[in-house]
């Protein structure tokens, strides 16, 4: 590659860059059916016509914008670290630098969206079944007897939690009459919260989140 083509390269990654972070705005605070192609192009401050050729469709900026924003969700955690540890970081990374991310997947969602219109993956949710997976296949029977629940459903569970805080948060914390809660708090009591449900109904894991021998 010469000169030339590297720096239109880089600049077709910092366009493309630049119209995910306005698609992601815009569908983050609208959801997907509203948002334009048109309405991209002028928040990212570029033609109809080259959203067009960088990014495709709507639907596949859509994608895009979820497949870039879930990885990030993925990398917060090693591959090395057990369940309850990367639920943790992942959490924190959702709701420090993602949570604009998680807006956009929680509104999608209550407005309609189908799940046949997104990456067709969530790599972070993925992650976290297969460590919930490898967890129960290491306990006891007595013990998945008890915790019955299929892991992946747990999981599910825990992800709809953090989903629905972040859509309703500024609703559900006034009306249990906490609205003067410290944010830092109110985000370590999620992050309890959702460890306690995983430790609870997930086999192999003990009172305190660890795998049991």
């Amino acid at each position: 590659m010469n000169d030339r083509q590297e720096g239109r390269e880089r600049g077709r990654e910092a366009t493309s860059a630049a119209i995910l972070a306005a698609a992601q705005e815009l569908f983050s605070a609208q959801g997907f059916t509203p948002v334009t192609v048109r309405a991209i192009a002028e928040r990212a401050g570029v033609s109809h016509a080259l959203v067009h050729r960088y990014l495709g469709s709507k639907a596949d900026i859509y994608r895009a914008v979820l497949t870039r924003n879930e990885d990030a969700i993925l990398n917060a955690a090693s591959d090395d670290l057990d369940l309850l540890e990367s639920a943790s970081l992942m959490l924190r990374e959702a709701l420090t630098t993602q949570r604009k991310y998680v807006r956009l997947v929680a509104h999608s969602a209550l407005r309609g969206v189908s799940y046949d219109r997104t990456s067709g993956g969530f790599a972070a949710t993925k992650r976290l079944v297969e460590l919930a997976q490898e967890a129960a296949a290491s306990a006891s029977p007595a013990e998945r007897g008890e915790k019955d629940l299929d892991p992946r459903f747990v999981v599910a569970g825990a992800v709809a939690l953090l989903l629905g805080w972040v859509a309703t948060e500024s609703w559900v914390l006034p009306a249990a009459g906490i609205g003067d809660m410290d944010q830092a708090q109110a985000e370590a009591g999620l992050e309890r919260l959702i460890r306690n449900i995983l430790s609870a109904n997930v086999p192999g894991l003990d009172g305190s989140g660890r795998t049991s021998s």
